[in-house]
């Protein structure tokens, strides 16, 4: 029986439970200790969640709790005590949330941590939406929320809870930015999404359900960098292939959001067919930048692992396992010291080295990272804070994001519907978006 099998057998879920419980603490020891654990954490959350409130206020007010100040103070800079409230969590319900207040003005104090009048904090609907995105069905979620919150939503409360979020995805895709960024990365991610086939079949309770079939995706992503080294998802594609076709759909789009040949003055990827179409078409003129790391990994991709010209004897033989790993690792790491400075005469002279070096032994693979060359060092044209340049010749960042999206989809096999998809993408974005905003407020 497969793993998704056995998440969604109940006959199977409970004979294990069994088994676990005949192995371990007697049943009543379990419950104590359940409780328990479950009583500090919740007691955890609570301390941290006041924590967080209190050094808003203090951030707010310009000062800590109990801290004179010379000259007095007005009654919207002047602590009054707090008020308790109830919040649901992923963890449990508080009922005596500490919230801090003000003497007056608490209507002007925008909190961050919990919004005002909210009862049910935000990552626990996150967290249940989530499942629902990767592959839950709406009794799925109905039965997780009752087990979080205590009691039964309805399936159509459930509904409503999820087209507010595809609102909300959309939303973001189609506004307009404020302040468009100069540097853009862009690339594709490739995904498993469920397409129905136009097929019914009869499920166990005698519903037609209909029949859906496993279809090959990309996700078309961009992400902005801005001059102080933050850095936001801007806008994402579900397209069938990555074609100019679809690249324009996609750089069309972010034209529309303001990503313009004004405003843009670096594209960075790592080489996708049909992208400079693309750009010719919506931002021409502006530099492309091929990204560096794909650019070196490519390398390897070409290896014939020849001897040296003129090296007779050694041409004919075969090298073994170790004297391949060996020139891998070589090549790669001289073909990476060309870009170890950011002054153009360096990094040229050091290309010329490297081709005099490998060319006699790997012809094609020196050829292939020679080609194109000039767009590996279009970064250098933008004038960029030099300690943020490390981000702008690559497209490392957004494989970071990548990697977090394919963290969440790893347990479900494949998306089920492309509405998923955006709502994935969004709560993977805005959740980036939040710790890029705290790493700036701490760096402040």
């Amino acid at each position: 029986m497969s793993h998704a099998t056995q998440l969604h057998d109940r006959g199977y879920l409970a004979d294990y439970m069994q088994i676990m419980h005949r192995c371990s603490l007697p049943g009543n020891v379990q419950e104590e200790v359940y409780r328990q654990v479950h009583a500090r954490a919740l007691e955890t959350v609570k301390w941290t969640l006041e924590q967080a409130l209190d050094e808003e206020v203090r951030a707010y007010l310009g000062r800590a709790r109990y801290e004179r100040a010379i000259v007095p103070r007005r009654p919207e800079e002047t602590r009054s005590g707090g008020y308790e409230r109830e919040l649901w969590t992923q963890y449990g319900r508080i009922a005596d949330l500490r919230v801090p207040k003000l003497r007056r003005g608490n209507r002007h104090l925008a909190w961050q941590t919990i919004t005002r009048y909210e009862h049910c904090w935000g990552p626990l609907l996150d967290q249940h939406l989530l499942h629902y995105c990767l592959g839950h069905s709406l009794r799925d979620l109905q039965e997780g929320m009752q087990l979080s919150l205590g009691e039964v939503l309805s399936l159509a409360a459930c509904n409503r809870l999820v087209l507010g979020l595809e609102e909300r995805a959309h939303a973001f895709k189609t506004a307009r930015l404020a302040a468009p960024p100069p540097i853009v990365l862009v690339d594709g991610l490739w995904l498993k999404l469920a397409v129905p086939s136009g097929e019914l079949q009869e499920d166990a309770s005698g519903r037609q359900r209909p029949v859906k079939r496993k279809q090959q995706r990309v996700m078309l992503t961009a992400l902005g960098i801005w001059p102080d080294g933050h850095w936001e998802i801007l806008a994402w594609h579900l397209a069938s292939q990555e074609d100019a076709a679809s690249w324009g759909t996609f750089v069309g789009t972010l034209y529309t959001k303001g990503v313009t040949e004004q405003t843009t003055e670096l594209i960075v990827s790592d080489g996708s067919k049909g992208l400079d179409k693309a750009l010719d078409i919506h931002l021409y003129g502006v530099p492309h930048q091929r990204c560096i790391f794909h650019k070196i990994k490519n390398i390897t991709d070409h290896l014939q692992y020849g001897a040296r010209r003129g090296e007779v004897g050694e041409v004919s033989a075969t090298p073994s396992r170790q004297a391949k790993q060996e020139r891998k690792r070589a090549i790669l790491a001289e073909a990476g010291q060309i870009y170890a400075t950011n002054v153009e005469v360096e990094i040229r002279a050091r290309a010329q080295v490297f081709r005099d070096t490998w060319e006699g032994r790997e012809p094609q693979a020196v050829a292939a990272f020679f080609h194109d060359f000039e767009q590996t060092l279009c970064y250098l044209t933008v004038d960029f804070p030099m300690a943020h340049v490390s981000l702008i010749r690559t497209t490392n960042l957004l494989e970071r994001f990548h990697k977090e999206i394919r963290r969440k989809q790893r347990d479900i096999g494949m998306l089920q519907s492309e509405a998923g998809g955006d709502v994935l993408w969004y709560m993977v974005a805005m959740r980036e978006t939040a710790k890029q905003r705290a790493l700036c407020r701490g760096k402040g």
